[in-house]
């Protein structure tokens, strides 16, 4: 029998080949059918490579790179700066009293957190309530003026440097008057 009626085989999935009539075979075994060539010419191919995006693109420059390092900066100057106030904010802070905040002594200090209790009580109506406590300054006991809006003065303001400490029903802060 002649080449041309030979019958040839893809070497690749041995499926008879038709129509090489007029071609010159290399060497025996070296044919392959359309499907079989066309995917191993697409192997030889190569896959680009995965285009990044602008912004993987931007990050991989220089600039950002700078750039971060001086937003870092930036924050560590703001922190530093920033550090005494945080520090600040875990003092104990004085006494709050209306009319102002002013410089007082242990005794002053002393004198104001009982018209808080004194006021607290009398608020929350506890037993008790009629008798407060004494001044640390002077030894006596607070006086109270009755009345539709009860206070609580301190007997001698003066030992602490004001003219009246006073606290009431409806101004509970105690009000501290030169």
């Amino acid at each position: 029998m002649g080449d041309q009626q030979r019958e040839y085989l893809c070497r690749s999935c041995g499926k008879p080949i038709l129509g090489l009539q007029g071609e010159q075979p290399e060497e025996e075994g070296h044919y392959y059918c359309p499907r079989c060539l066309i995917a191993l010419a697409e192997s030889y191919i190569e896959e680009p490579p995965p285009e990044k995006s602008w912004w993987r693109l931007l990050r991989e420059t220089r600039a950002w790179r700078h750039s971060m390092y001086l937003v870092a900066a930036v924050s560590l100057v703001v922190v530093v700066y920033r550090f005494p106030r945080f520090l600040a904010s875990w003092r104990e802070l004085p006494p709050i009293r209306s009319g102002g905040i002013y410089a007082t002594d242990a005794k002053t200090d002393e004198c104001i957190a009982n018209l808080w209790r004194a006021i607290q009580e009398r608020q929350q109506r506890k037993k008790g309530a009629g008798a407060p406590p004494v001044c640390p300054a002077s030894g006596r006991p607070y006086v109270v003026v009755p009345g539709t809006d009860p206070e609580i003065h301190c007997p001698d303001p003066g030992r602490h440097g004001f003219r009246d400490i006073v606290v009431s029903t409806s101004r509970p802060v105690p009000e501290l008057k030169r």
